[in-house]
């Protein structure tokens, strides 16, 4: 998928207020849904529409979608993904009653999934460009590899360089979006299924559909850090 089809994709939200995703054949409607694929590394989009927290209504985390389709058409990733408004939200409600989490744990335990990627957006005041979640520094979602967690924050400063010395915003991990509640969707599958998962959080400046650059630095650093897990996969590392 190009760049220029994100405009299109953009559109689309826009005419229904980020309130759902028309499904591909345009039928179907539902508040999430699995795209399978063959990769044994998954990605999760729970704030792909706007979602409810608290009786909050809150935003979507914009192109957070795009990209979860991105890597699957790409890279042959699995994907779980919000669809549709609802009062809920995956990333926090009950994990016994989230149908998202329970239905994303029966994928992963059926499909011998071994890394969850879930994958947010925050906004562009943050000082960093990208925050790595893990249940702060013991790494308890990571199954406590700090290995794993410091390999991915190189993997991406890596790609972001140009990026983080003119922002003067790093790759962080668990300052702020740490991922330390049992609701997560990484805290919540890592325990259930026992496997590495991680909360990405990206910066608003990075998912500018206005700077085609800084989305092929973030496009060109996930696939980096996908990569770099890849290898942990296939030496048996975690």
């Amino acid at each position: 998928m190009k760049f220029e089809e994100v405009l299109k994709i953009d559109k689309q939200f826009l005419e229904n207020d980020w309130m759902w995703i028309i499904d591909f054949d345009n039928k179907n409607f539902s508040t999430f849904k699995i795209l399978k694929n063959k990769s044994k590394i998954m990605i999760s989009a729970p704030h792909s529409v706007k979602h409810v927290r608290l009786w909050e209504l809150l935003p979507q985390d914009l192109l957070t979608w795009w990209l979860a389709l991105y890597l699957w058409n790409r890279l042959n990733l699995p994907v779980i993904h919000s669809t549709s408004y609802k009062v809920w939200d995956p990333n926090f409600d009950d994990n016994e009653t989230s149908e998202y989490k329970q239905t994303l744990v029966k994928y992963i335990k059926e499909n011998d999934i071994k890394f969850l990627i879930d994958l947010h957006g925050c906004w562009s005041y943050r000082d960093f460009c990208i925050e790595l979640g893990t249940w702060w520094d013991w790494n308890p979602n990571l199954l406590w590899n700090a290995k794993i967690l410091n390999s991915i924050t190189e993997s991406l400063y890596n790609r972001l360089k140009t990026f983080i010395k003119h922002s003067g915003k790093p790759v962080t991990q668990n300052t702020i979006f740490t991922a330390n509640r049992e609701t997560t969707v990484s805290a919540f599958t890592s325990k259930e299924c026992k496997i590495p998962a991680i909360q990405i959080e990206i910066n608003r400046e990075l998912r500018d559909m206005n700077n085609s650059k800084n989305i092929s630095l973030l496009i060109n650093a996930l696939e980096n850090m996908l990569e770099n897990i890849n290898n942990y996969i296939i030496h048996s590392w975690i």
